[in-house]
């Protein structure tokens, strides 16, 4: 399983458009950053299986 997060929604609704995803499975989640502890916005897809991109070349 992999996350695929971000900031941008609608960066992330375009990924998921293109790949095939729902877009009632993008999920909201904010995260805290760890210098300051402020919540910041994010939202992520839960990739598995088939939806995972292959590995990078070494």
């Amino acid at each position: 399983m992999a996350h695929l997060v971000s900031g941008d929604r609608e960066a992330l609704l375009a990924w998921g458009r293109a790949a095939g995803l729902d877009p009632r499975w993008l999920q909201y989640k904010p995260l805290r950053d760890p210098r300051t502890g402020a919540r910041a916005p994010a939202w992520h897809w839960d990739l598995w299986g088939e939806r995972l991109p292959p590995p990078a070349a070494r």
